[in-house]
């Protein structure tokens, strides 16, 4: 089941809604009723009209200030000979040792290290 953060992730930029109903396999007529509410809050700018929906800028700038203040710090181990799956990316280990990847996710900057396990 969808959650109003599943929505709000896929509307990076701007959307119809139709095409975004497709994107996250709902009833563009529920999706509508979503984005109705969503609007009366200031979540997301919705033109019923037009059918466009996005973002507004006070969530985007606040979704960079917290990247710019707590960026993004994450190890996983990925075992020798096997594979690690993380959302939709798989992460395979073809080495005879134990590897760590340090991953650091901020605004601007994307890095993954990737170190032997001692």
């Amino acid at each position: 089941m969808l959650s109003i953060a599943d929505i709000l992730m896929e509307i990076r930029e701007e959307y119809d809604v139709k095409s975004l109903a497709k994107r996250l396999n709902l009833a563009k007529e529920h999706l509508e009723e979503i984005l109705k509410c969503l609007s009366e809050y200031n979540i997301v700018e919705y033109d019923r009209q037009t059918g466009k929906v996005r973002t507004p800028r006070w969530l985007s700038e606040i979704e960079t200030k917290i990247e710019e203040a707590n960026p993004i710090v994450g190890t996983i181990i990925v075992p020798r000979n096997q594979r690690v799956r993380l959302q939709e990316i798989t992460i395979e280990n073809f080495t005879d040792m134990d590897l760590e990847l340090n991953v650091r996710l901020g605004p601007k900057a994307k890095e993954i290290s990737i170190c032997r396990v001692i």
